[in-house]
């Protein structure tokens, strides 16, 4: 029997036990590990086509799994882990680094305001998701921009305002997006040895609670500050703190945590949970949220009885799925949040970042944007309307400062743009080596190239000519940006038709014409001279 595998590096049946702090869990199908955006977006939309449901672990440090196998795919960032400065003090990272890692960046460069993130267990992926916070730190204090890969593969760039919506909640928190990357802001400066001091300060506080004691997420429970007390000091009020059930048990040190002491499940850390939190509205008229995320087939009842969000099993009411990104029994367009085509609908938006991933690479502040103008059904109608568009904006005119020579007339189709600062577009039919070429300058000089494999012009196309390409392209420009907008009739023989979704491959980048050379969705790549004609490290897109 065919059998179906992930389109990235993956472990098949893999004990969660294993792999979460918790050190509890049932056996994943698949444990996949993309390393770039691209192939993120590849393995959701896989999933989606095989219906497998899909959840994400990060580092596994504030997650609890069911025992139950789970039959789909667990998604590790694990290997998504490139960091560099993109100013003196902003700093771009994976989500799939390590708090304690970036605590150790800042360490090296003198920077101050992010000594909590020491020892602080988890990755900063899932620290962004979740808002989290401790010693007087908070991630969205010192987030500026978020990057994140819709189950459809969209790939956006949020703001803080977006994503921030107060004490340990964010926006993507019901919406399943995975955070891919984020740029966090650290504008003080502050000696080493002042650092390292309050990074070992914050240490010795964790060992002092005994967080290291036993397997555990850390804080069961979110605080609610309107009860003017920590939930730590309300289990410990109402006498939890050495409190078991089976192999779980509420810390003698620490009301707030519930500890794996040995052989502990799922059920019995959810028991003993429910049993805090009712005790608390009933003792103290004080309702609290769980903090630890379950994910996974869990009982209904200890779901409710913890107050955890889950769609029940449509063949047994009594269980339920908890902490999916997708589940197959719905549909996708009601997990994306994109029921209805609101336009323009982004597709693909970020900055432009060095082709090697590497410090310095590519000059600062250029940003590039896909957007679906209409939706499928409306384009098909109407095949020579404006379908997609993609602009370039940016604020550093050094970037395109070398341009074409004034025999070369702006706004023309011309030859050889390469040799200038020039921002690109590639279109590909998914999985294929049939692809577009789009390539503009600041000043509006174009030229469109059509490939049928990596730099082997298709046939009719060998001659540059605007000729195939008038009626099907119109110029955007503007005081803020400049772009190109296409036609669906144009770009149909690059749609993928499958089970019913449409995708498409997309990737930009930029050229100084000065040998730099910048990519978004960034790729993992170590080859010299840059090559951007790779079409299967595009990244895929549904469209809607």
């Amino acid at each position: 029997m065919f059998q179906v595998l992930p389109p990235c590096n993956f472990e098949s049946d893999v004990s969660l036990a294993s792999r979460a702090y918790y050190g509890i869990g049932g056996t994943a199908r698949f444990l996949a590990h993309p390393q770039t955006p691209a192939e993120l977006a590849d393995l959701l939309l896989w999933n989606t086509y095989h219906h497998l449901p899909i959840a994400i672990m990060g580092k596994g440090s504030n997650i609890l799994f069911s025992d139950a196998p789970f039959p789909g795919t667990i998604i590790s960032l694990d290997r998504m882990q490139r960091m560099y400065w993109l100013s003196n003090d902003r700093l771009f990272s994976e989500a799939g680094t390590e708090n304690t890692l970036i605590a150790e960046e800042l360490l090296t460069s003198g920077k101050g305001g992010g000594e909590w993130l020491y020892r602080l267990p988890g990755q900063i992926g899932s620290t962004v998701r979740m808002n989290a916070r401790c010693f007087g730190g908070e991630v969205s204090s010192v987030t500026t921009g978020v990057l994140t890969v819709s189950v459809t593969g969209i790939i956006r760039w949020q703001t803080p305002d977006e994503v921030f919506k107060g004490y340990k909640k964010t926006s993507l928190m019901d919406n399943p997006e995975i955070v891919v990357a984020v740029v966090l802001n650290f504008p003080q400066q502050r000696s080493p040895e002042e650092i390292k001091d309050l990074m070992l300060g914050y240490e010795a506080e964790r060992i002092k609670k005994h967080h290291f004691d036993y397997p555990s997420c850390g804080s069961t429970f979110k605080n609610n500050y309107a009860s003017g007390r920590s939930s730590g000091t309300i289990f410990d009020e109402l006498g939890f703190k050495g409190m078991q059930q089976g192999g779980a048990k509420v810390s003698d040190y620490h009301a707030n945590f519930i500890y794996n002491t040995g052989g502990a499940t799922s059920s019995d850390v959810l028991k003993l949970a429910a049993q805090m939190r009712a005790a608390a509205m009933r003792q103290e008229c004080i309702q609290l949220d769980l903090e630890v995320q379950c994910i996974g087939y869990f009982d209904t009842e200890l779901l409710e009885s913890c107050g955890v969000a889950y769609t029940a099993d449509s063949q047994n009411q009594s269980k339920g799925w908890a902490g999916l990104l997708w589940n197959p029994q719905k549909k996708v367009e009601n997990c994306t949040g994109l029921q209805t085509f609101i336009s323009p609908q982004t597709l693909l938006q970020g900055p432009i970042l060095g082709y090697n991933c590497l410090q310095g690479a590519f000059p600062r502040e250029c940003f590039v944007a896909v957007e679906q103008l209409m939706p499928l059904q409306q384009a098909l109608s109407e095949p020579k309307a404006p379908f997609l568009r993609w602009t370039t904006h940016t604020t550093n005119p050094e970037i395109f400062s070398n341009i074409p020579p004034s025999s070369m007339p702006a706004g023309t189709f011309t030859d050889g743009l390469w040799q200038y600062g020039v921002t690109e577009l590639f279109i590909a039919y998914p999985d294929s080596t049939n692809y577009l070429e789009f390539e503009m300058t600041s000043q509006g000089h174009w030229v469109a190239l059509r490939f049928k494999a990596p730099r082997q012009r298709a046939e009719g196309y060998e001659v540059l000519s605007a000729k195939p390409w008038t009626g099907y392209i119109h110029m955007v420009e503007s005081k803020e940006c400049f772009g190109m907008e296409f036609s669906y009739k144009l770009l149909q023989p690059f749609i993928s038709e499958k089970d019913d979704s449409h995708s498409i491959a997309l990737q930009c980048s930029v050229s100084t014409g000065r040998g730099e050379y910048g990519l978004f969705p960034w790729w993992v790549v170590s080859q010299e001279p840059a090559d951007f004609h790779q079409p299967d490290r595009y990244i895929k897109i549904r469209l809607l």
